[in-house]
């Protein structure tokens, strides 16, 4: 009867935790795999759920590449959003709003889980195809329209993850990160960027074929708010077994 005892409190510790997760697994990323087919090239966003930044443009499959996901995928064109310049990085971004997580971030439990997957053309033989693609969050304090003048210098966290792409046009790589946000945290912007790490085009389009899709961006407990959930749990499970008894 103790064996059955204990057993009741650890079904219901786990089956908390897992409605707990799963209730904070949302995805947060809103056009996540671009298939509204809106403009995305423009000055830093200033409100949360589109996409901008320098020259990119929605597309359908081409170049021998189909989207990772859906009918449309993003190209990476510019590395400004006027056109070709000695820049290296054509950089997209979106503002995510997180402010339904507000009290798991400042109990300093908010852990961010974020991708995306990069494909590009293959590399023709004595031409320089580029190959690095990367994602990065960067956490702010303050109100989110205040990102422009916040970029670069004033972010409370980031993290970055980079990957370089292979001539394989049918594959898509993943880029993926996870940190815990600062508990001062009240937005975050993603950005995704094909960078020119074999030639640094200065004019026309600076990019063969470079394209993401399937941007993902979630927040979860960490392991230790989780864990705070037991004693409430346990408690439960004891309370139905009393009452059966």
């Amino acid at each position: 009867m103790k064996l059955f005892k204990n057993s009741m409190v650890v079904v219901g510790a786990v089956a908390v935790i897992g409605a707990a997760a799963g209730t904070a697994q949302a995805d947060l990323m809103v056009n996540r795999g671009f298939e509204t087919m809106v403009p995305t090239t423009g000055i830093l966003p200033t409100d949360y759920g589109y996409w901008r930044g320098d020259m990119t443009t929605i597309v359908a499959a081409e170049n021998d590449i189909n989207p990772f996901e859906g009918v449309c995928m993003l190209r990476f064109d510019n590395t400004t959003r006027r056109g070709a310049s000695a820049a290296v990085g054509s950089e997209l971004w979106q503002i995510i709003d997180v402010s339904s997580y507000e009290s798991m971030i400042r109990s300093g439990n908010g852990r961010i889980e974020a991708s995306a997957f990069f494909n590009r053309v293959a590399n023709p033989l004595g031409t320089a195809v580029d190959t690095m693609f990367s994602i990065g969050v960067y956490s702010y304090a303050g109100s989110v329209d205040t990102f422009p003048s916040q970029w670069g210098h004033s972010e409370l966290g980031s993290s970055q993850s980079t990957i370089y792409s292979d001539d394989n046009t049918e594959s898509w790589e993943q880029a993926m990160l996870s940190f815990v946000l600062p508990e001062a945290t009240d937005f975050v912007a993603l950005r995704v960027s094909a960078t020119e790490d074999m030639f640094n085009d200065l004019t026309g389009s600076e990019f063969a074929g470079h394209y993401v899709d399937g941007v993902g961006f979630t927040i979860i407990p960490t392991p230790a708010s989780l864990l705070c959930l037991l004693p409430a749990a346990g408690l439960m499970g004891i309370g139905r077994r009393r009452r059966i008894a």
